[in-house]
């Protein structure tokens, strides 16, 4: 039973292994064992309703990937195909120069800001990005976090596993640590939460 906040950005911390891609499947209603309801705006949604209203980026984004073009997979993942918007979002992420190449000839620091861009296309409520800056350089975390913000002033909520300390400083809102499988702590990153933060990746050499 958990209180989220909404339209924030949400950081998932935790060793390999504490249960973060599971509980993000979970609630993305992904999962097999996706039970239970999310509660928004005074609706409810089961594990079958909350795939319409979330979308998540994986890890491994070779298995996200499956138009000839860049810019071919973010209209897919578009409502309402707007190739001008597509490309607006391609810019934002430093991809246009390559919206016509196929997203598998791509760097994977490319690919994984290539699945990044879909998600932002798709529109949904809840955004989820599994390790979204690895492979990235410092430059495109900055590009990156920097859209992560500008989703969140728009109201879309977003969850970040990551184990990148620089990203979630430099974005995120509130944390959540998981532990074995359970949630350990659960706070906002004001100045408590902010040592909080730090003391475990100095801790666990995350």
């Amino acid at each position: 039973d958990l209180t989220l906040p909404q339209g924030e950005i949400i950081g998932i911390i935790g060793n390999n292994g504490a249960g973060k891609s599971t509980f993000a499947r979970c609630l993305c209603g992904l999962d097999k064992k996706a039970k239970g309801m999310l509660e928004m705006d005074g609706a409810s949604y089961d594990a079958k309703q909350r795939r319409h209203i979330c979308y998540m980026v994986m890890q491994e984004v070779n298995h996200q990937l499956f138009t000839e073009t860049v810019l071919d997979e973010v209209l897919i993942s578009m409502e309402e195909p707007d190739t001008k918007q597509a490309e607006e979002i391609l810019a934002r992420l430093d991809l246009l120069p390559f919206r016509d190449r196929h997203p598998m000839s791509l760097s994977g620091g490319q690919k994984q800001r290539v699945a990044i861009a879909s998600a932002i296309a798709s529109k949904r409520s809840i955004l989820f990005f599994d390790e979204p800056t690895s492979g990235l350089d410092y430059r495109h975390m900055k590009e990156v976090a920097a859209v992560l913000r500008q989703l969140s002033a728009e109201g879309v909520t977003v969850y970040v596993i990551t184990h990148d300390l620089e990203l979630l400083l430099d974005c995120c809102t509130d944390i959540i640590h998981f532990a074995q499988g359970n949630i350990a702590g659960q706070y906002p990153m004001d100045a408590g939460g902010l040592s909080r933060v730090c003391a475990y990746f100095m801790g666990s050499g995350a």
